[in-house]
């Protein structure tokens, strides 16, 4: 590689402006056999608008042998932006591009942009269909035309979720709240319902979706209008949240200043209102803690409007627990108790309660967007709070709460909202104590339950909770209930313990689907879960 970069440094400065296909004796394998180009004059022809914000950026190089280069970017912006595109055949999408050497296309290697001071820095090691490979560079200015969108929905989606400002004085440990301002923390879903940004967004009280529009600044604690308050990332303890993005290496940078972010509105195409979200200039961290910088343009995004409504904090007196408990409900538009509906039940992780799929899980809104779009029938989901019990009996101060799930809490439900009492009407899932929950509950309990799907789950607590290693292994596969495991790979909490559980149990019950994919132990990876598990309710729940 040494004397490849030094060969290519050499012909610049002798001022190598043709091309020449002259074998390279000193290059190795690939580099043998590589046509040097160098393209002197560029220009930009008209831009294509493919839909749903992007365009393709049409280009032509030549040099003064009449050799040429054709180079198509995808990009969400008028303007050419730095980045490494990669081959398509047909451009549709961004950071992609098609391309062509003297009228041979290109179907493999990257094409590099920079942009310095004016002056573009085009480059590549790419090969043509005809089995050439060549290094075309390019050097000078390139003029690009700005033109208008016709905003069409990208397929992406967002939410939003509401809660007092407070802020907490680590040092002295005391709160202060901000009562004139409000957090909005809007979640952008991928047309998949993977997270792919969140921002907790500072603004006034009571303000509606369109009148969050603006330029914020990232700031820690923030707690004034128009700012983002930043992101973090603690390694040590496996912790991470907060105002991020994902990048187009598909990793999680969290914000931790600089730059700015800017929400603006268009009216689409067929008369909706999408949302367009533009960071630049941006400090970040990620979950391992290495530090820099970046910048995103998410456009054309659907604003969900939670269809339905939610009751919460309804009480059951227990007369097994001997306690008050707590749980929410959501119920879907046009719920009149006179229709027999199914039952989803969600089961919180350790530390949360019965609001915290709703507050930091979007449930209501990924719902109410499920059943709209026809993945899923109408159903009714329920969020009770189990403490940190692990939903089995004996582990928190000798409470039974398996006892209390199953005698008191059902049938309180099933009485109140006329929910369907037998099991193809009934079903349940959970993340990290709550997927423990969901998998005990799946093998104890299989004939309750039509389908289950167990997010980052716990699978081993200690000697005195029921071993799940033991129970699958004795369990007759034919009767579990549909059953998902879901994980993370960087998901230092349970990932170890959860490839071993599919390797030691889940290998001997193929029907149970076991799913590993980039991600950590937070409400990111579930709220990308939970989607999943809505489509599959819906070969239930029509």
């Amino acid at each position: 590689m040494k004397k490849f970069r030094y060969i290519i440094m050499l012909l610049a400065v002798i001022g190598f402006t043709a091309c020449d296909s002259d074998s390279i004796e000193d290059l190795q394998g690939e580099f043998n056999n590589i046509t040097f180009c160098t393209f002197n004059n560029g220009s930009v022809q008209p831009t294509t608008k493919l839909g749903k914000g992007v365009k393709a950026l049409n280009t032509q190089f030549t040099d003064a042998e009449g050799n040429t280069l054709s180079l198509s970017f995808g990009s969400k912006e008028w303007i050419l932006g730095e980045g490494s595109f990669s081959p398509v055949t047909t451009v549709s999408n961004a950071g992609t591009y098609a391309g062509s050497i003297n009228g041979a296309a290109i179907n493999e290697g990257n094409i590099d942009v920079s942009f310095v001071d004016g002056t573009y820095f085009i480059s590549g090691l790419v090969k043509t269909a005809d089995g050439k490979q060549y290094k075309p560079y390019y050097k000078g200015e390139l003029t690009f035309i700005v033109g208008e969108d016709d905003p069409e929905p990208s397929g992406y989606t967002m939410s939003i979720q509401t809660s007092a400002v407070a802020i907490m004085d680590w040092t002295t440990w005391q709160t202060t709240n901000y009562p004139d301002v409000t957090k909005y923390t809007i979640t952008v879903c991928d047309p998949n319902g993977a997270q792919v940004a969140a921002f907790d967004v500072i603004n006034g009280n009571d303000k509606t979706a369109e009148q969050l529009t603006g330029s914020y600044t990232i700031v820690s604690d923030a707690h004034d209008a128009m700012q983002i308050s930043a992101g973090y990332s603690i390694p040590d303890y496996n912790m991470a949240g907060g105002s991020s993005y994902v990048d187009a290496a598909g990793k999680t940078q969290y914000l931790t200043g600089g730059g700015t972010v800017e929400i603006t509105t268009a009216e689409g195409i067929d008369g909706s209102t999408l949302y367009s979200f533009k960071g630049t200039g941006l400090g970040t961290t990620d979950a391992a803690g290495a530090t820099g910088s970046g910048s995103f343009n998410i456009m054309f995004v659907s604003f969900i409007e939670v269809k339905g409504s939610v009751v919460r904090d309804i009480t059951i007196d227990s007369q097994i627990l001997g306690t008050q408990m707590k749980y929410s409900v959501y119920l879907p538009e046009g719920y009149d108790g006179q229709t027999t509906l199914p039952v989803l039940y969600m089961l919180h992780g350790y530390g949360d309660d019965q609001n915290s799929w709703l507050d930091k899980g979007d449930l209501a809104a990924l719902t109410s967007n499920a059943i709209t779009n026809g993945e899923v029938g109408k159903m009714v989901v329920v969020t009770p709070d189990a403490k940190q019990t692990f939903y089995c009996n004996g582990y928190q101060d000798g409470m039974a709460y398996e006892d209390y799930f199953f005698q008191e809490l059902l049938p309180t439900i099933e009485a109140m909202f006329n929910v369907g009492k037998d099991k193809s009407k009934r079903a349940v899932g959970g993340l990290s104590m709550g997927g423990y929950g969901t998998l005990y509950y799946a093998v104890k309990h299989p004939e309750m339950f039509c389908c289950a799907y167990a997010m980052s789950p716990a699978t081993y607590i200690s000697d005195t909770t029921p071993n799940l290693f033991e129970l699958y292994p004795a369990a007759n596969a034919a009767e579990l209930p549909e059953l998902t495991i879901e994980v993370g790979t960087e998901d230092a909490t349970v990932y170890e313990s959860c490839a071993a559980f599919n390797a030691w149990v889940l290998s001997g019950i193929p029907s149970i689907q076991y799913i590993e994919r980039a991600g950590v132990h937070d409400w990111a990876f579930w709220k990308g879960c939970y989607p999943k598990f809505l489509t599959k309710l819906g070969t239930y729940f029509k």
